[in-house]
């Protein structure tokens, strides 16, 4: 949706290039403190959770 705001959150620089207008990413651990005060509608994950220390914090934090 073009209206939407999307945020991805990576450990390594390695961002494509060419982003749509909407997108952003931000180079920062899930696992430690989230700067951005931001609220968000939807936190999606994709195959990090077999390499948290303590995915349930993760989870809780992106509840929250």
């Amino acid at each position: 949706m073009p209206s939407a705001k999307v945020t991805g959150i990576d450990l390594s620089p390695i961002q494509p290039v060419w982003l749509p207008p909407n997108v952003e990413f931000i180079v920062d651990d899930i696992e430690d403190e989230w700067t951005d005060a931001s609220d968000f509608d939807y936190v999606h994950s994709r195959v990090v959770f077999c390499v948290l220390k303590d995915p349930g914090k993760v989870i809780e934090t992106a509840f929250r």
